[in-house]
């Protein structure tokens, strides 16, 4: 079983590539709630996340926050230190104890010069995390906060669910509170939002767990 099973961005990559990456890398493991790296630190390079769950988010000086995504293994985190050395723009909080390899921007650099596909790979990442940053904007201007949380749900769900006895659900444990941060809503709107559902037969809730069982339903809840 190779380091890379989950993440996307190696797959079909052969068994000397994904050596050659993995020699380049550093394990590093961070508890619950530490902070690898806060914005405006020096950034050291990416960082693949092979298990666990990582929260970036932006903080106001009043003490607000903002998440901006919520990152599980397979995923990356700090892609934009390959365009330009720069400063870490945001902060990032491991929700769970997580693990995962980093990659120096040089070390990274070198690997696109010696694989051109993975390149080409890197510019679909950009691209795919551009669009999301899109999706939310118009998130905010064209939808009531009761779809932004269904809209939430799914996307995460279409990112990172799993289907089990019948239903898809996320594997990941997020509280009302943090995935308020995520959508831009309040908690209370988030738990609101999740009792009509619930009462609606279209999720329930096992421990953390939220399980989807009508996807197509839950869909046309957005409006």
């Amino acid at each position: 079983m190779s380091l890379f099973d989950n993440v996307s961005l190696f797959q079909g990559l052969s068994p000397l590539i994904l050596q050659k990456i993995e020699q380049r890398g550093i394990k590093r493991t961070y508890p619950k709630k530490s902070i690898p790296f806060v914005e405006g630190q020096g950034s050291d390079g990416i960082y693949i996340i092979l298990s666990g769950l990582i929260k970036v988010m932006k903080l106001h000086d009043d003490g607000r926050e903002k998440t901006l995504a919520i990152l599980g293994p397979g995923e990356i985190l700090g892609e934009m230190t390959l365009t330009e050395e720069t400063l870490r723009s945001a902060t990032a909080e491991a929700l769970e104890l997580t693990t995962v390899l980093a990659i120096s921007r040089e070390d990274f650099l070198g690997l696109l010069a010696e694989m051109p596909e993975l390149s080409y790979r890197i510019i679909n990442l950009l691209s795919t995390r551009l669009r999301q940053t899109n999706q939310q904007i118009e998130e905010l201007i064209f939808l009531n906060a009761r779809s932004r949380v269904i809209n939430n749900l799914l996307n995460l769900v279409h990112k990172q669910g799993m289907h089990k006895n019948g239903s898809f659900y996320l594997p990941i444990k997020l509280t009302h509170s943090e995935l308020a941060k995520l959508i831009g809503v309040s908690r209370e709107t988030v738990t609101k939002v999740f009792a009509e559902l619930q009462d609606n037969n279209l999720i329930y809730l096992d421990g953390k767990e939220i399980h989807i069982t009508n996807l197509e339903a839950l869909q046309k809840e957005i409006i």
